[in-house]
């Protein structure tokens, strides 16, 4: 189900490719372990595009979800970024990025209106929202890009991947890299020195007290 990675149609025709294959010669290697774990059958899933694939991070967006404010050319639609970890450094914290973007189709400009963060068990991380509102020029290319033309131009954005929901997506995505870095093995910790210390001193103190000898 989630094995199926399309391209754009080229000269009236749609190539298809499993998305392992895909990914080898594009580099969305992160979705190839997606879709050896996604399983059940495409009539009942649903088409994300493919926004951006890196080996820690995966963004797609939901076309069917695009929504157009008021009767303007602005669109407003929502990502979602999983990434490996959420910090720089330290253990592995895998999470997600929702992200919500207006889009003038017509100035080809976006801004960010609220992203909001979640750890890898859906518990809320941050949450913030754009007080100023201000306009940006759209990208041609990246994930600006790539979400420009699937919002205002309705293409696929170069790639998509089939689920039953994007919260399956995530958590797959996440078993995913949790079997590509598999926890170090356990290994023993030696006592800190004032451990050892009372430890002897313990052991000292148990042992019987030597009888006197007496005296000829």
């Amino acid at each position: 189900m989630g094995g199926a990675l399309r391209r754009a149609p080229e000269n009236g025709r749609e190539p298809q490719m499993t998305l392992r294959a895909r990914a080898k010669q594009t580099g969305l290697l992160a979705l190839a372990g997606v879709a050896a774990l996604l399983c059940g059958s495409t009539a009942h899933a649903a088409v994300y595009s493919v926004l951006q694939s890196a080996p820690d991070v995966v963004t797609v967006m939901d076309p069917a979800a695009i929504e157009t404010v008021g009767g303007t050319a602005v669109r407003r639609a929502w990502s979602v970024s999983v990434k490996r970890s959420l910090t720089t450094g330290g253990p592995q914290q895998p999470g997600y990025v929702r992200t919500l973007n207006e889009y003038d189709c017509v100035g080809r400009r976006i801004r960010w209106k609220t992203f909001q963060v979640y750890s890898r068990f859906g518990e809320s991380v941050m949450k913030k929202d754009n007080a100023d509102g201000e306009w940006n020029p759209a990208p041609d290319e990246g994930e600006g890009g790539r979400a420009v033309k699937v919002v205002c131009d309705g293409e696929t954005g170069g790639s998509v991947v089939a689920a039953q929901s994007v919260s399956k997506l995530v958590i797959t995505l996440m078993q995913n890299w949790d079997e590509t870095a598999p926890l170090p093995p356990l290994q023993k910790v030696d006592p800190a020195p004032d451990a050892k210390l009372k430890k002897k001193v313990a052991a000292h103190s148990a042992k019987p007290a030597a009888k006197p000898t007496k005296k000829p």
